[in-house]
């Protein structure tokens, strides 16, 4: 299988029949080289699927049932692109419902398609991100109080909860000076 992506080209090895072990080896190695790692900050999606996550995704009905051969189950090409585009579509943060909905009747080529945009999405985010020099305003609020503010920066609540944030902050730094209390005995 040849995956395409920002000029890199990525070529599953060997046969198009795995078994478990082997296909999350080799999905594995693509989520890598992709650049879909470190899907989600909050550890809920981990970063490569394992065989239970597999199982499950297979239940849901995200990835395709494998073929049987024994009492062995195995898997293809299609398997590996079903989940890179899962990964990639968990880089954006997509609840599973809606990256099945997303999924649902794509062929082997727009599983490709997907996986490729969005990892190439990624890597130029990335790469912007790296390059660009991170400016800072320093807003003096009062004698010996600075506030720091990356430029750019808006607030992604609202702006009343921003100054809750701040408010408590401050309740903080009163808190600390305080001299301790101590009981008459």
């Amino acid at each position: 299988m040849t995956v395409i992506c920002n000029n890199t080209v990525m070529v599953v090895q060997g046969h198009d029949a795995f078994t478990l072990d082997e296909l999350l080896a080799e999905v594995g190695q693509l989520v890598t080289s992709l650049g879909l790692l470190g899907v989600q900050k909050d550890n809920r999606v981990s970063d490569l699927p394992d065989v239970r996550t597999v199982r499950y995704y297979t239940s849901l009905g995200l990835v395709d049932r494998p073929q049987i051969v024994g009492r062995q189950g195995i898997y293809g090409r299609r398997h590996i692109l079903q989940l890179l585009a899962i990964k990639a579509l968990q880089t954006l943060s997509l609840p599973l419902q809606e990256i099945q909905a997303k999924l649902y009747g794509l062929s082997d080529l727009e599983l490709e398609g997907l996986t490729a945009a969005i990892a190439g999405q990624r890597r130029a985010q990335s790469d912007e991100f790296q390059s660009r020099p991170v400016l800072w305003r320093e807003i003096v609020v009062a004698p010996g109080l600075k506030l720091m503010v990356e430029d750019g920066w808006s607030p992604e609540t609202d702006t009343e909860a921003v100054l809750n944030m701040m408010r408590a902050a401050l309740h903080l730094i009163i808190k600390d000076k305080r001299p301790p209390k101590h009981d008459g005995g």
